[in-house]
């Protein structure tokens, strides 16, 4: 009698030694070693337990009840063993599929480019805490970065419980990511995959491609935080990874960046400054023009020397317009396949441009491509006082009209000078601070400043960002919606109400 209840407080205690030593790792992870011991001792009483009753054990294994037990027991052993594996291979081997609606966490495909082709070590430092409100975005998009390449190291910091670090890094707001690598560092203060992305660019990379902006001729200014300005399109080429600044016309002949930018100036250039760019373009430079009607023929004696000629008329168009708005608001849908404008679905929105036409005979030198057209029922307006334009058949072009141009230039035999390229635009406001915002602009203005810096890694990041994007019709579109959701659907519904009613009136 006294060796059955040493025997049952010998396994109640076991038991309760194995739960304690297997649960005590969960509450306190610094107790691992006292864990251990516990368990251990709890596992030798379960034998001693075991050992006492080992011959009531053997007569009872023969009864019937007793095997089905068993069998029980053994399967839900088995089961639990299979789980806890498939849990086990699922953490260390486990596809992932999104199935989120904006795909929040898949990242695309330029940035598992940049990120497999990182050349040092980066450190990513968040400073936030659990429930911050940027904490889990944060933590879903660092946390797929890091698994695609082991150079990128990700670490949160509580700023609170490290106080140190916050101030080490100067950091005084919380969810504020440092991304640095080498004498390189960037401070974001949101978890957004193009900013993320653009910042791995920039901290590898110890020399910036430069960009400079002309002034002197009445342009658009980067300083200008107004509607018509461009400092929105300034601050985009900062996250890119540029040096952008704005150039006199008095240092045209020591033009240093690798880009030279044209906003639209309403002063003509002196002969002087055409031959500065002109020098410019024939030693490699790269060269974007922008021109809103507005420039009138400022233009027009440095864009001859190229073949190239802007509409003297503002092009309109039916088809392809911003809503029901003025159909100088053109929303351009159609692009060639040049890695600028490459699977392109976004339309481009240019407010009031011009044409942009190309004389093969006077730009010899010079190859052309269309990189964006209108609509064939597209025209040129002539009547520039119209209000509201409508072609006249009589005094009107019709299109497709090129609303943006490249001009390369061309290989003579073994010349081994480097390419020069110029991008000219017949529509400036579409880079404005007004404009810029839509998704097509900012990726046509981005994709183009990248392919004529020269910078590969640029030309195709575009990473997407997790917002809404409204469907925008047409006129044509929404007539037909109208009539579709107006009058077809009521009908339809008035028509087959009736015949159930006539049905049932004649049973």
């Amino acid at each position: 009698m006294e060796v059955t209840r040493f025997a049952s407080f010998l396994g109640l205690l076991g038991l309760l030694l194995t739960l304690g030593g297997l649960g005590l790792p969960l509450l306190a992870p610094e107790a691992e070693n006292t864990a251990s011991i516990i368990l251990g001792v709890g596992i030798l009483c379960l034998l001693g337990y075991i050992g006492i009753h080992i011959r009531r054990l053997a007569t009872g294994s023969r009864k019937r009840s007793t095997r089905l037990g068993t069998h029980s027991i053994l399967a839900i052993l088995l089961a639990g063993i299979a789980v806890g594996l498939t849990n086990f291979l699922a953490i260390k081997h486990a596809p992932e599929w999104d199935f989120s609606e904006t795909k929040n966490f898949t990242l695309s495909r330029q940035t598992y480019q940049v990120l497999r082709a990182l050349p040092r070590e980066v450190r990513i430092k968040v400073f936030t805490r659990d429930g911050s409100p940027g904490y889990g975005s944060y933590q879903d998009l660092l946390t797929t970065y890091a698994k695609e390449n082991p150079l990128l190291t990700v670490e949160f910091i509580d700023p609170e419980r490290h106080p140190d670090q916050a101030k080490n890094y100067q950091v005084t707001r919380i969810d504020t990511a440092v991304i640095e690598s080498g004498p390189q560092k960037i401070y974001l203060q949101r978890a957004s995959e193009a900013d993320v992305t653009n910042a791995l660019l920039r901290v590898t990379r110890d020399i910036k491609k430069s960009i400079a902006f002309l002034t002197g001729h009445a342009e658009k200014s980067l300083s200008d935080t107004e509607t018509p300005g461009l400092s929105r399109a300034a601050d985009a080429l900062n996250k890119q990874g540029y040096a952008v600044a704005p150039l006199d016309w008095h240092d045209l002949q020591t033009i240093k960046a690798s880009l030279l930018v044209i906003p639209s100036p309403t002063q003509p250039f002196l002969s002087k400054e055409i031959n500065q760019i002109t020098q410019f373009l024939a030693n490699g430079g790269r060269l974007l023009i922008m021109s809103d009607p507005s420039s009138k023929e400022s233009l027009d004696g440095l864009l001859s020397l190229w073949g190239i000629q802007l509409g003297k008329g503002i092009l309109a168009d039916e088809q392809d317009r911003l809503g029901r708005g003025s159909p100088t608001a053109l929303m351009v849908r159609t692009f060639t396949t040049h890695d600028i404008t490459e699977d392109f679905t976004t339309p481009i929105i240019f407010p009031v441009s011009r044409s942009v036409t190309f004389d093969a005979n006077q730009g010899k030198n010079w190859d052309f491509v269309s990189l964006a057209k209108t609509s064939p029922k597209s025209w040129e307006e002539t009547n520039l006082a119209n209000t509201e334009p409508v072609f006249n058949q009589d005094q009107d072009q019709k299109g497709p009209f090129t609303v943006a141009a490249l001009l390369t230039s061309k290989r003579m035999g073994q010349d081994l000078k480097p390419e020069s390229a110029i991008v000219i635009v017949g529509n400036a406001a579409f880079a404005t601070n007004g404009w810029l915002t839509y998704p097509g602009n900012t990726d046509f203005f981005l994709k183009t400043m990248a392919w004529l810096a020269q910078e590969e890694a640029l030309v195709s990041l575009t990473p997407k960002e997790p917002a809404f994007h409204p469907f925008v019709p047409n006129p044509s579109q929404e007539q037909a919606l109208v009539f579709f959701q107006v009058l077809f659907l009521p009908l339809l519904t008035l028509f087959i109400g009736l015949s159930v009613w006539k049905r049932r009136r004649s049973l």
